[in-house]
């Protein structure tokens, strides 16, 4: 593994635990979070193994500090999903920006009713039944919301600060690279 893309993939991972803490504890907008957008973005840039590994210790780290739910297991592996999802969106994809959007939206939308099921079977709130599950759904809509509008501002933030990043970290270690071009073609 490449010794920058592990430091990279740290700094991530702290940011997103300070970004978390900082978002829940100042700004209090249930779900308006940066995990989902630090995920793709991520999971874009970085691809591999570290697309589930780092929104699963993104997550797990934050959760020491807020504390865990029954739901937490359903929580976790939407992160992780968003890592790998943002596979799809890499770094020399045609209309990348517009994929990672899009895969932002769609991780959203399936964190809202992988989680939301989770707490419906695992939280005793709510009858099991069809019934029940449509009302924990009703019941979520503000917090989708939410999360919509924050992967909607996240996800095209990050996306432009890891463009920048990544071009000076990787694209001008390849240029600077003198056996490279030296190889005969």
């Amino acid at each position: 593994m490449n010794k920058k893309k592990i430091i990279i993939a740290i700094f991530i991972i702290i940011f997103g635990l300070a970004f978390r803490v900082f978002l829940n504890e100042q700004v209090g907008i249930p779900n308006f979070e940066a995990l989902t957008a630090l995920s793709l973005v991520s999971g874009s840039f970085l691809g591999g193994v570290f697309a589930p590994i780092i929104p699963l210790l993104m997550a797990f780290s934050s959760d020491i500090y807020f504390g865990n739910t029954s739901v937490y297991l359903f929580t976790w592996s939407a992160f992780a999903l968003a890592g790998i999802l943002g596979t799809l969106a890499r770094r020399n994809s045609k209309h990348r920006f517009l994929k990672i959007t899009g895969l932002g939206v769609f991780s959203v939308l399936f964190f809202y009713f992988w989680t939301n099921f989770g707490w419906w079977l695992t939280s005793g709130m709510y009858q099991m039944n069809f019934s029940g599950l449509i009302s924990c759904y009703i019941a979520a809509l503000p917090f989708l919301r939410n999360q919509l509008i924050s992967v909607l501002i996240f996800t095209p933030s990050f996306f432009a600060a890891f463009s920048l990043i990544f071009d000076k970290v990787f694209i001008k270690e390849k240029n600077m690279n003198p056996v490279r071009s030296l190889r005969p073609r």
